[in-house]
């Protein structure tokens, strides 16, 4: 009878130890799946308290295929920027009464002044 005990006790042992193995293997696994998810959260929560309110990209216009003409925004003050090319350029700000009263591409467009008065 001994030798049975034995033998059995063995073989429990080995599926046992297979068990054990398998449920390590599927709690690595959710640990990976839930790191992913946690990793998407954290870089949610510490991009919201880099975001400023003050510069901002207005627009943006291609020039050609390494130059562009930026407008950003810094609090109410708007500037252009041209980068691209050898160096990049900040060309200065732009009017605030002009850039409130008139769309970009409008400049000749005031029906107002042209209709026969």
């Amino acid at each position: 009878m001994p030798a049975q005990t034995a033998g059995m006790a063995y073989g429990s042992g080995t599926f046992l130890s297979v068990l054990i193995s398998l449920a390590s293997l599927v709690i690595v696994v959710v640990l990976i799946l839930l790191s992913r998810h946690g990793l998407k959260f954290a870089q949610s929560y510490l991009q919201r308290s880099r975001k400023t309110q003050e510069l901002a990209l207005v627009e943006s216009l291609m020039l050609d295929q390494r130059r562009r003409l930026s407008v950003v925004q810094c609090g109410a003050r708007r500037g252009v920027i041209l980068t691209g090319g050898g160096n990049d350029l900040f060309l200065g700000w732009m009017d605030e009464a002009q850039s409130l009263t008139t769309q970009p591409g409008t400049e000749g467009l005031n029906t107002k002044e042209t209709v026969g008065q």
